[in-house]
């Protein structure tokens, strides 16, 4: 489950001055593993200068549309090693090592339902926030969306050929509002970036949304994210079950202080750590003051996934079957995963002497 497999490229095409749109080929042999959910990400595992990089990007498409392909969208970061390779250096028939699709950004959908579904994403947020919005509209024939998508000017919309051929093909089911931050607009309530005032206006404007009943789809900026899903659960009333969104990085104004001293008050005591790892077993002392899980498990070169190791992705994911930890941070697992037992091991340190660890979940 936790193995990548070389997959080939099939498309390298640039979208926008700094996006390229990425898709590989899943062989037949494959199928079932990289079965995917929309909203789900892929990680990459590449050589960069002689040190090894990974990176999650998301999923573009979405399960209906059944392409033998995967397409991820890579916009170029400053000083990105990855995302620098990808724009300026990938190739057509290029082998790259990927893991199978994880990742929970999603929600199930009944062909007899009636509902709108409101994506609300900025530059390359679009990508699952788009796989979300067309597997809603494949799977409930009766359902309606709206997409408000920011970016710093139209020349930046990212998938924009794509979703522009989407409005047609749904017939007036979808419906696309796209604002800019840095050119003027005829109307300026589609100047600016997506935020709880922003949003406030452009609910007065489309009166027609059932603000509380819609189910939302928000990513981008972190700041954006949580300022967005605290305006809706709280202003809004909006229930959190509705309201659905998907970090790429931690949010900036996380009190780390405050998380700090919780590290601090927990016990200073040595803990034998068990973690189970596609079948096999693995064990190490770990005291609970210094690295993560995770960090001391890389360290005894052991094969554990990860990615982002921030607290952001679940790539680390694992749930713990004896004893207890302490998880630093979570902007990814869902309050039911945590109740469930589930953790992020770059983020948890032993609390109890003896620790197991469930990888294959």
């Amino acid at each position: 489950m936790n193995s990548f497999y070389k997959l080939k490229t099939v498309r390298v095409q640039k979208d926008t001055p700094d996006a390229v749109n990425v898709a590989v080929e899943v062989p037949e042999e494959l199928k079932d593993k990289f079965r995917f959910k929309q909203g789900q990400y892929l990680n990459f595992r590449m050589m960069i200068n002689g040190n090894e990089e990974r990176r999650s990007y998301s999923i573009c498409n979405a399960p209906s549309e059944k392409s033998n392909t995967l397409e991820v969208l890579v916009k170029l970061l400053e000083g990105g090693k990855v995302s620098g390779y990808f724009n300026e250096h990938l190739h057509m028939d290029e082998v790259l090592e990927v893991m199978p699709p994880m990742g929970g950004f999603n929600t199930s959908y009944h062909p007899t339902n009636v509902k709108t579904y409101i994506g609300l994403a900025a530059g390359s947020g679009i990508s699952p926030v788009l796989s979300n919005i067309k597997e809603s509209l494949y799977q409930e024939p009766n359902s309606c969306a709206y997409l408000f998508y920011s970016n710093r000017s139209m020349n930046h919309v990212m998938k924009r050929g794509e979703i522009d051929k989407l409005v047609e093909h749904f017939h007036g089911r979808l419906k696309v509002i796209y604002l800019v931050s840095r050119e003027k607009h005829e109307d300026p309530v589609f100047e600016g970036r997506i935020s709880a005032e922003k949003l406030e206006q452009l609910f007065e404007r489309y009166t027609e949304i059932d603000v509380k009943e819609a189910t939302y789809f928000i990513c981008g900026p972190a700041e954006m994210i949580k300022g967005i899903a605290d305006y809706l659960k709280k202003d809004k009333k909006v229930p959190a079950i509705q309201v659905l969104f998907e970090y790429f990085t931690a949010p900036d104004e996380e009190n780390s202080e405050e998380m700090s001293d919780e590290f601090k008050a927990i016990a200073n005591l040595e803990s034998m750590v068990t973690v189970i790892i596609d079948d096999d077993e693995y064990s190490f002392h770990l005291n609970s003051k210094k690295e993560s899980i995770l960090d001391k498990a890389l360290k005894d070169n052991l094969p554990v996934p990860f990615a982002c190791k921030g607290g952001v992705c679940c790539t680390c994911k694992a749930q713990v079957l004896e004893g207890e930890v302490f998880m630093e941070k979570n902007f990814a697992l869902t309050e039911d995963e945590v109740a469930r037992g589930y953790v992020l091991t770059c983020q948890c340190h032993p609390t109890t002497n003896v620790v197991m660890l469930n990888y294959d979940v």
